[in-house]
């Protein structure tokens, strides 16, 4: 990578203020490309990038330049859990624990060689239940993580229901007894906002449940009730869920999360435009247009 660090402003009188994130991939842009990409995106308000781990994914040996490379422009750098199948931690209090660590470990490894960092889970999920083994499962796995990598803090994150599938997350209090079980100064909610409106939750959580939100995911469902796109259809207005945060004294990341596949009806000529008007709706919600 060629040129200067980007200047990022974090901190205000000691506070650490909210930061706007997109979910990165190589897809995305990645090597020389990078910067050309993330340019725009910083000058609509971008200060972090958001990474899922997945090691089967076909584009797996990308990732770790990518992250050096994005570290090097002065991002912030944030993660995801792996959760597609056949990743699960449903059986994590049981038998499945060692294959579960042996399956993880490593890409938990890399998150940890760029913290301190935040670290996305998704709480356990299964077709056979019951939820009390998959929220023993869930708080098992969260303080396996918690202990091994010191410099990971982590957000378990509400999911959308879904039928035949028990899931912890599906449910806000879901969350809340997870955090009841296990209290930890590193452990909180990522509040997924798309998934608590394509849920048809469509008013905002206690200011309690706020106040131990940690991370953010935001992005507009289609007129087909699709999730993770630009905002562009009216159904999340971050103006409406994100100022509520600072009221909360959130001061965590805020990510952008879009899936490239489902933006694919914008390619070429409207995806960056509507990347970039996503980024700059989501920073003016959050009051933090401090841009350089």
């Amino acid at each position: 990578m060629t040129g200067p660090p980007l200047l990022l402003h974090r901190a205000e009188n000691g506070v650490l203020k909210p930061r706007v994130s997109f979910s990165m991939h190589p897809r995305w842009a990645h090597g020389d490309g990078l910067r050309p990409f993330l340019d725009p995106l910083h000058q609509a308000g971008l200060r972090a990038l958001e990474f899922e781990l997945d090691a089967n994914d076909g584009m797996w040996p990308l990732f770790e330049p990518l992250l050096q490379d994005s570290k090097s422009l002065g991002y912030e750098l944030c993660f995801h859990a792996p959760y597609r199948p056949p990743h699960s931690i449903a059986g994590f209090s049981g038998r499945a624990r060692g294959r579960i660590q042996s399956e993880q470990s490593p890409m938990f490894e890399l998150a940890a060689r760029y913290g301190p960092a935040h670290l996305v889970v998704h709480g356990a999920r299964s077709e056979a239940g019951p939820k009390r083994r998959l929220l023993e499962d869930t708080v098992s796995f969260l303080e396996w993580v918690l202990s091994a990598y010191p410099n990971l803090s982590l957000g378990i994150e509400n999911s959308c229901p879904q039928a035949g599938v028990h899931k912890i997350g599906e449910e806000n209090s879901d969350l809340t007894r997870v955090l009841e079980q296990l209290v930890h100064p590193r452990l909180g909610i990522c509040w997924d906002i798309g998934h608590q409106v394509k849920a048809g939750r469509l008013e905002l959580p206690p200011m309690g449940w706020l106040g131990q939100v940690r991370h953010v995911h935001i992005h507009d469902l289609d007129t087909t009730g699709q999730d993770h796109v630009p905002f562009l259809f009216g159904r999340v207005d971050p103006e409406y869920w994100l100022p509520p945060l600072a009221r909360a004294r959130f001061g965590g990341i805020v990510t952008v999360e879009l899936n490239g596949q489902r933006c694919s009806f914008l390619w070429p000529d409207r995806i960056v435009p509507a990347l970039i008007a996503s980024v700059e709706l989501v920073a003016h919600a959050l009051k933090g247009d401090d841009r350089t």
